[in-house]
């Protein structure tokens, strides 16, 4: 089974109650929330929920919706295989630093709308990734070309640059308990 980032986002968006199609694609596109980071085109929300549901993670709702619109809208809940997966997702870090912009940003959220303490640990939980990522570039060969010396400058930059932001969201976060 093949679930990409933009599977879990929806999972995380059907987590609270079921939804039809038009309501998580209105989700995704919410500048205030999780469309801050992802943009996605309503044609490509059915795919998705097609290869969710294929793999057992939704399920169309058995709760009746009061729908009076012709067609009427498909609904969909969460499994509690979909469950299982979302939180287990949720609550690992990124393994890659370009997975930062997107990926972490979309657990980030999800998390903050738990509370704190879920915010507070997967952002500790990322410092520690990045701090093993700053050890392994650290240990890099130095004596290649100039490029390649270019090249791991600019990633152990990165990286500390991450950690600093993550630090700074951390201290954020404890102000505000």
């Amino acid at each position: 089974m093949n679930i990409r980032s933009i599977h879990f986002i929806i999972l995380g968006i059907l987590s609270d109650s079921p939804k039809h199609g038009y309501q998580i694609h209105k989700s995704l596109m919410d500048p205030d929330g999780i469309g801050a980071v992802w943009k996605i085109k309503i044609t490509n929300i059915y795919g998705l929920l097609d290869a969710l549901e294929k793999n057992e993670c939704i399920v169309p709702s058995k709760q009746i919706m009061d729908d009076t619109t012709y067609p009427p809208k498909k609904y969909f809940e969460i499994t509690e295989r979909g469950k299982k997966l979302f939180q287990r997702w949720r609550h690992e870090p990124v393994k890659h630093g370009r997975e930062i912009r997107q990926v972490f940003l979309s657990k980030l959220y999800f998390a903050s709308e738990e509370g704190g303490k879920e915010r507070h640990q997967l952002i500790q939980d990322q410092i520690n990734e990045c701090k093993q990522w700053l050890n392994t570039t650290k240990q890099l060969p130095t004596e290649n070309t100039v490029f390649i010396e270019t090249v791991n400058s600019f990633r152990l930059m990165q990286i500390k640059c991450y950690i600093k932001w993550l630090e700074e969201m951390n201290n954020k976060n404890n102000e505000e308990k």
